[in-house]
């Protein structure tokens, strides 16, 4: 499909708009878990099922959004999304039984979180942009979550000195209705007719996806990432507690805090951008494998110390590697599967991301509420990050001697 500039441009822009906001359903929930266990009178472990449920929610429905945007377009199924997290927060405002509350954030919140990020911007990513650029836009639309670390996670710090958990998803519903949900139409008006990527009469067999999901290629992909979905779920829901238990006494909580997710952020955006440009000059295999290695590092470092600038230092190592473990992996699935099933594969190699995600957050709480700390659960994630760098090594050897077996074939 070709675009015009501006048309380019008012992709990315909107792209950016929606992840940036986007990031507010988990960040928000990150810095507000402490006092949604005081409100609902129940320990961190018991909440911490929420995050978890949510996670994992998300892996389930990551299939049927990648479905849901090969059939229908990118850009319906990121309304659809918009649309829900307007109602969902309005709904949380309110909420004051915890089995409701699991059901709007458990599930609902992450259908739309789901409907707003990684598969359909990839799969939109896909249909718009050329091949050289994929890397660089994809990039570029996914740094609206490092922004969002950058200004939205210390706003909610600041925020949760003065300003009530109803009052925040209210202001969150609000901006979602009359901000995201105009954009994306506006958007939707701007772009030709974008036709899915197969019809009807060319459904792809199950027996092709079923093949797919046994080769080693996605089973490096899924474990690798499953990496990447223990680390993030993390940061989401474990480092802010984390850093408020071992910063407590100290003045300068509230601004070690918010810098250090501002660094994060700032650490991400820039990450991003190196990682698509150098995706053009590195073996995506070896290069996840350096990304992980990185990540580990981060969080031994953090596992050990607890000072300010340590903090700051975690946030820069781990925020570079970000959204490059994505990045990468949403590339490799193009290449391995290509546009007619990559929404699929894809969205199934987020279900095992998000079960990851699922054990990561609700195995943190449990062993707070055991152990007092979030040590044991930090050695374990930076553990994790050391298995998927070797899974990277792996895929790289794979893929080697596939493209091998490939010239031998042609020759």
């Amino acid at each position: 499909m070709q675009l015009s500039r501006t048309q380019l441009g008012l992709v990315i822009a909107v792209g950016v708009l929606v992840t940036f906001l986007a990031s507010a359903i988990k960040g928000s929930y990150q810095v507000y878990f402490v006092d949604l266990v005081e409100q609902f009178g129940i320990g961190r472990g018991h909440f911490a099922l929420t995050g978890a449920v949510f996670g994992l929610s998300i892996g389930l429905v990551s299939p049927l959004v990648g479905w849901v945007c090969d059939r229908f377009g990118a850009i319906q199924t990121i309304f659809s999304g918009a649309v829900v997290t307007a109602l969902v927060f309005a709904s949380l405002a309110y909420v004051d039984w915890f089995p409701l509350f699991l059901l709007l954030y458990g599930l609902l919140a992450a259908y739309a979180l789901a409907a707003m990020t990684f598969v359909p911007l990839g799969l939109l990513v896909d249909r718009v942009f050329s091949h050289e650029h994929k890397g660089m836009a994809f990039a570029a639309i996914t740094n609206g979550t490092a922004i969002g670390f950058m200004v939205l996670s210390p706003l909610w710090v600041w925020l949760n000195e003065f300003l009530s958990w109803t009052h925040v998803c209210l202001l969150i519903a609000a901006v979602f209705a009359f901000g995201v949900v105009p954009a994306v139409l506006a958007l939707q008006r701007t772009l030709p007719a974008i036709l899915p990527t197969h019809s009807d009469e060319d459904d792809i067999p199950t027996d092709r996806i079923r093949d797919e999901l046994l080769k080693p290629a996605f089973l490096l992909l899924a474990i690798s990432f499953a990496g990447c979905g223990a680390s993030m779920a993390y940061i989401d829901v474990h480092l802010v507690p984390m850093m408020q238990q071992v910063l407590d006494g100290s003045e300068a909580k509230t601004e070690i805090i918010a810098s250090s997710l501002s660094v994060l952020g700032a650490a991400e955006l820039i990450g991003a951008f190196i990682v698509g440009w150098l995706l053009r000059y590195f073996k995506p295999g070896l290069f996840l494998a350096g990304l992980y290695g990185l990540r580990a590092a981060s969080m031994f470092l953090i596992a050990q110390v607890d000072s300010a600038p340590v903090f700051w230092l975690f946030a820069i190592l781990f925020g570079l590697t970000y959204m490059g473990t994505v990045i990468i992996t949403s590339m490799l699935c193009l290449k391995f599967y290509g546009e007619k099933i990559k929404g699929k594969m894809f969205g199934l190699l987020f279900t095992i991301h998000q079960i990851s995600v699922f054990a990561t957050i609700w195995s943190g709480g449990v062993a707070f509420d055991l152990m007092g700390n979030y040590h044991a659960v930090t050695i374990g994630v930076a553990l994790f990050c050391c298995f998927s760098a070797v899974t990277g090594l792996l895929l790289h050897g794979w893929q080697k001697r596939e493209e091998h077996r490939a010239d031998e074939l042609l020759a």
